[in-house]
């Protein structure tokens, strides 16, 4: 038996981008764990492996995007439990997730789970938002003598405004329903060099300059930005 599975970061949409490593571990594997947000069906996720194997392979799990912890908390164990099964069988097992499977991603929680069952996790990085953020924008996270700061976006202006003044460069995931907390911080904090960008990667990218006229007023989903105090 197998006591170990591959968990998998895919980049953030573009095929392209994933590497040759991820690419011959999937065309290796014997089940294919896609994570879907709708329960009709839709994967970003899904699109992008289909690019390099047959649907056959693929096991579409649904996960529900909301703060049930307990819905949620239900959904790993129960996913664990079928990874469980697999790798008993002696199937060769691949978890695939958006971006990186280290950052933000649903696969830390299901790797938890599977701990508890001795099974391994074997972690095949992606290219991640923070690095497609800064190659995207032209500009450099950090340079020597720096740091710079990665935070989940708060939902509170005056939480926002002190970690922008702690770094050269702060980075801001998963901003989507609170871009208007962090226009207001902009507005607060002044910075030097302020975007927003949704969709990095994908089709409708766009970015914004949070210092100018531009800001969106609207909820942007798939976002992450880069100031620069």
């Amino acid at each position: 038996m197998e006591n170990f599975i591959y968990s998998i970061g895919l980049g953030l949409g573009d095929p392209e981008m994933v590497t040759v490593k991820a690419v011959k571990i999937l065309e290796s594997s014997d089940m294919i764990i896609v994570p879907q947000s709708s329960k009709l069906g839709k994967s970003v996720a899904r699109d992008i492996v289909l690019n390099y194997v047959g649907e056959e392979k693929l096991n579409m799990y649904y996960f529900p995007m909301n703060n049930d912890q307990e819905e949620l908390d239900s959904t790993y164990q129960g996913l664990a439990v079928q990874v469980k099964q697999y790798c008993d069988e002696g199937k060769k097992v691949a978890f695939v997730t958006m971006g990186d499977p280290t950052i933000f991603s649903t696969s830390n929680y299901l790797c938890a789970e599977l701990e508890k069952l001795n099974i391994k996790t074997k972690h095949i990085p992606g290219i991640n938002t923070i690095n497609t953020l800064s190659n995207l924008l032209g500009v450099p996270i950090t340079v020597k003598g720096e740091n710079f700061g990665v935070y989940e976006m708060p939902s509170d202006v005056d939480r926002t405004v002190e970690l922008i003044k702690q770094h050269p460069t702060t980075i801001f995931m998963k901003v989507n329903k609170r871009v208007t907390v962090l226009q207001k911080a902009v507005r607060e904090c002044q910075p030097k060099f302020a975007k927003l960008v949704e969709k990095a990667g994908l089709p409708g990218e766009t970015i914004y300059d949070l210092t100018g006229a531009d800001m969106p007023e609207e909820p942007v989903y798939l976002s992450s930005a880069m100031i620069k105090s």
